[in-house]
């Protein structure tokens, strides 16, 4: 293997590609001095990787090796450089028998590399490189001064030369990256010990807490298996109940129409056929009548004949005159009866009439009264519905402060910790204010709702223990011995006590115990309420902003004068859980008196419905009876107008004696008595027939009525068993409605899936007391952290997780301790072997080039192989010196020449670069040392930077480096053997 060719591109002074071709043997550079031909070494070492912008002999950045112009060009923003080598021989174990190496860098600071054209990291380049004599940092390429460094270095930087010769830099560089690697593992070893013992804090306590947490969901799994199943069984029952209840109400409905159609029915039939017994009773009055007046006229003209007959067997003419005025006195007598009676009848149908107006008032107010009764009812049954609703809900809120919802998880369990001693409450319970007040109060107790009072200090530490114990969360806690109460000053308070918009400090407005009294001042009692922001403004720079202002709604004027304000969302307090609950007892209270109050106004209107249906009744009797009076009054009227029909025949009679025509007379009233007497039969016979129908009717009458009021009764009972149904459907609908509701809100499921999934396998009552025990068993455990399951899994996993990986880390340890050992040996074996060869072949090099004289190298310190330095022992032929740095220049460069031949010797490398290596030797000297180069010819190819003509006869190749034009580097070449000259 031999570099074939080093091209540079904007490289240094290299301003232009410049391509320096090479073959397998001696190649000078020669040049002025300044005009860059060290630079080729700089691209050689830069191309191979090297990092340090001052080996490279720049300035401040790596930017620095980039052509930066001249008087006459423009800086480059870009510079490469490659080398191209000749693998054939495949010296370099990849598949390639050309291999190119190229470094690229840009002004930005961006690198790149590349094998054979293809982008790589640098590692892939030093790793192809290692031990193979072509590193940056190699022996076999010496800068410019650096040849006495050899010798004047460390001896354990000389260790360096001998171990890259050794070829045992990669086993060096793979200990490196173990002992990295070792640390590395070391350091992982710590940090998951590290972790395992804060593990092993917490596993146990989560492990209890876990244990806990699986007892309460057991117990919670059970609980919502039957409770779940029995809100399904329930709602399914009372779904069922309330269909069968309206299904039932339904059937009342329509029984409710059927009987009042029949009522109604039967009433029109009742009305018709009392019409109908009125028209008989009238047709009986008037045949009945009618038989009076005939039966009257029968005897009247019967005893007119009878007494035609006396009279016309003994007639007085004085007398008769006497009967005659007798009788029209009694006609006029009579006359003014019915007059009389005819005025009392008139009274009685005003009378009548009156009863008639009262009767339709009476019915009128009946029906409001109905009306208002029914509007009642549903105000009842409104709040009836209204009222079961707020019950449940202040069953919810009184579960809700009995379980702490309104607080973290880990504070309810630190309150209800058995185990601790002088836990007291939290602020948020100790307090309470009006509704007026809470506004600012809930934006005042954002921060300090939770905090824990303690009975004393002692108290709070061990609150403190068992949260850090067990992992829970960090808490504040005010000890009742130790607070001191804060205030405003009275400065500051007389100064805005007169300010109308000043509402009071909020510590004063707030209703607590008085043994809370230095924990409220100390929170609330420096807090100024106002009444709006504008007001909190204007009072805050009163008072120079020493005070923190909140208003009533919620914005705040925070000490300093800063503003806080916006839509108020804070979060639920047990203060703003007892507000409602207040609230909604209050409510339920008050619904409960207005429901007695509708209820007494229920039963008040009953009441007046009963009085004015009695009121009715009596009218309705007392129509009737008038009635009758009128009845007798013209019966009355009837036998005196009979009474003066007597008269008047009587009177007839005597007139007709008086005028002697009682032949006639008599013949007229036989004849009369005899049609008379015909009517009366008929119409006796007409009165028996209309008594009996009169007497049918009235008793259809009364059964139809009988009948008419069994069906009002039994309305009414339908109407309250349908306002009874009406009343147990809606509470079951609201019982149904707030089982769904905590199917879905509390258990995430509805009913169809809860009756699917949660079949109730037992007695619904065994089921109940199931739920109570599961209830009691969950109370009984209290407060559980249930996301502890979680994590004592993941903690649980991790921990054993890291156990393995500590093992796993210990193996690799002690694997990573095994291979270094290793290596240790082989870097021994290959150390001591190739040093003892380069010793004896320096020394021979040493004769060879100084013509006599002894030199070798030695062991600073033999027993440690890996850490020993290499020290240099010479003398020249002549002299016998005790150190190497009595040596001339010329004899050190020697010596150190001598001692890279004698590495050349035993390790070959494809090339070597030499930077004036020989510059401080003689004539003599260097015809030494290139003699001693053509030792290597076939085997080493070197490329040498020299001024020495001497050396330069031994080049095949000779190059020569110019700066035509300032501050850029143009080489011209000459192959000595064809004597030719490319430029």
């Amino acid at each position: 293997m031999y570099l074939k060719e080093i091209i540079a591109s904007g490289f240094k002074s290299f301003a232009e590609k410049t391509s320096i071709k090479l073959d397998n043997d001696i190649t000078c550079i020669v040049g002025p001095n300044g005009s860059g031909k060290s630079n080729v070494v700089d691209a050689v070492r830069w191309v191979l990787g090297e990092q340090s912008v001052k080996s490279l002999r720049g300035s401040s950045s790596m930017q620095d090796v980039i052509f930066s112009g001249s008087k006459n060009r423009n800086p480059l923003n870009v510079a490469y450089v490659e080398l191209i080598f000749d693998n054939t021989d495949h010296f370099l174990n990849i598949p390639y028998t050309e291999i190119s190496i190229k470094r690229r860098i840009y002004r930005s600071g961006e690198n790149e590399y590349f094998l054979n054209n293809e982008r790589c990291r640098l590692k892939d380049i030093t790793n192809l490189l290692l031990d193979s004599g072509l590193g940056k940092e190699s022996f076999n390429i010496i800068s410019q001064g650096e040849v006495d460094q050899i010798l004047s270095s460390s001896s354990l930087d000389r260790r360096v030369i001998i171990e890259e010769a050794a070829g045992v830099l990669k086993y060096k560089k793979r200990k490196e990256e173990a002992l990295r690697k070792l640390e590395k593992t070391h350091n992982n070893i710590d940090r998951v010990n590290d972790i395992i013992r804060e593990l092993e804090s917490r596993i146990e306590p989560l492990k209890e807490q876990s244990e806990q947490a699986e007892i309460y969901l057991e117990n919670k799994r059970g609980l919502d298996k039957y409770e779940v199943a029995l809100y399904a069984f329930d709602i399914e029952n009372m779904t069922t109940l309330m269909e069968e209840k309206k299904k039932r109400k339904e059937v009342i409905s329509k029984e409710l129409v059927t009987y009042s159609n029949d009522t109604n029915n039967e009433e029109v039939d009742i009305l018709n056929d009392n019409n109908n017994l009125t028209n008989l009773q009238k047709e009986y009055n008037e045949v009945q009548s009618n038989l009076v007046d005939i039966t009257r006229e029968v005897e009247n003209l019967n005893g007119q004949k009878k007494l035609l007959k006396e009279q016309n067997s003994n007639t007085n003419k004085d007398d008769n005159q006497n009967k005659i005025r007798n009788s029209l006195e009694l006609i006029a007598k009579l006359e003014k009866d019915i007059s009389i009676e005819n005025e009392v009848i008139k009274n009685i149908k005003l009378e009548l009439e009156s009863r008639l107006e009262k009767d339709n008032q009476d019915n009128s107010n009946l029906s409001k009264l109905k009306n208002e009764k029914e509007m009642y009812v549903r105000d009842y049954r409104s709040h009836d519905r209204e009222i079961i609703n707020l019950n449940n809900r202040i069953e919810s809120l009184k579960q809700e402060i009995a379980d702490g919802g309104v607080m973290p998880s880990y504070i309810k369990q630190l309150l209800n910790e058995t185990s601790l001693t002088g836990i007291d409450t939290t602020i948020s319970n100790i307090i309470d204010t009006d509704e007026e007040y809470m506004t600012a109060l809930n934006v005042a107790m954002q921060a300090n709702k939770n905090f824990i009072i303690t009975k004393d200090e002692s108290s709070a530490s061990d609150a403190i223990r068992y949260l850090k114990e067990n992992h829970l969360g960090r808490a504040t806690f005010f000890p009742l011995t130790v607070i001191k109460e804060r205030y405003v000053d009275d400065n500051s308070l007389n100064t805005i006590k007169n300010d109308p918009s000043f509402v009071g400090v909020l510590s004063e407005l707030l209703k607590y115990n008085n043994k809370y009294t230095n924990i409220v001042k100390n929170q609330f009692g420096n807090i100024i309420i106002a009444k709006d922001l504008d007001s909190a403004n204007s009072i805050s720079k009163k008072i120079d902003n020493r005070y923190r202002i909140i208003t009533l709604d919620g914005d705040v004027v925070n000490v300093g004068g800063s503003l806080t304000g916006g839509s108020v969302k804070t979060t639920r307090t047990v203060i703003q859980v007892k507000q409602e609950l207040t609230t909604l007892t209050r409510k339920v209270y008050l619904l409960t008196e207005e429901s007695h109050e509708i209820d007494k106004n229920i039963a008040s209107i009953n009441d007046k419905i009963s009085e004015l249906e009695n009121t009715i009744f009596d009218n309705y009797r007392e129509k009737a009876s008038l009635e009758e009076d009128i009845n007798i009054k013209n019966r009355n009227i009837l036998e005196l107008e009979k009474q003066i029909e007597e008269e008047k025949d009587i009177l007839s009679n005597l007139e007709s004696i008086s005028n002697n025509s009682v032949n006639e007379k008599e013949k007229e009233l036989i004849n009369s008595y005899n049609n008379k007497l015909s009517l009366k039969e008929k119409a006796e016979l007409r009165l028996k027939k209309l008594d009996k129908e009169i007497s049918d009717l009235k008793d259809i009458i009364i059964r139809k009525e009988a009948d008419n009021k069994e069906k009002i009764n039994k309305i009414k009972s339908l109407e309250k068993e349908s306002n009874s149904l009406e009343i147990d459907i809606n509470k079951l609908d609201i019982k149904v409605e707030n089982m769904l509701e905590i199917l879905t809100n509390d258990y995430e499921i509805t009913f169809n899936k809860a009756k699917e999934d949660y079949k109730l396998d037992i007695d619904p009552d065994e089921a109940r007391s199931k739920i109570r025990k599961y209830r009691n068993k969950i109370k009984e455990i209290g407060m559980v952290n249930l996301a502890s399951i979680d994590e004592y899994e993941e903690v649980s996993t991790r921990y054993n997780y890291l156990l393995t990986q500590k093992e796993d880390l210990y193996n690799a340890e002690s694997t990573l301790i095994g291979i270094m050992n290793e290596m240790d040996e082989v870097m021994k074996e290959e150390f001591s072997s190739t040093f003892k060869s380069i010793n004896e072949e320096f020394k021979k090099v040493f004769v060879s080039l100084f013509g006599g004289g002894e030199a070798s190298l030695k062991l600073t310190d033999p027993e440690d192989i890996l850490g020993t330095g290499v020290d240099i022992v010479a003398s020249p032929p002549g002299k016998k010196l005790s150190t190497i740095s009595l040596l001339s220049g010329g004899e050190k460069t020697l010596t150190a020449i001598s001692l890279l031949f004698a590495i050349l010797n035993i390790k070959t490398v494809p090339f070597c670069l030499f930077d004036e290596v020989e510059a401080a030797l003689d004539e003599a000297n260097v015809k030494e040392f290139g003699n001693y180069l053509s030792n290597y010819k076939g085997k080493t190819e070197f490329l040498i930077i020299t001024h020495k003509k001497k050396t330069m006869e031994y080049a095949k190749t000779l190059y020569g480096i110019t700066m035509q034009e300032s501050g850029v580097s143009k080489l011209v070449s000459v192959n000595l053997e064809h004597k030719s000259e490319v430029l």
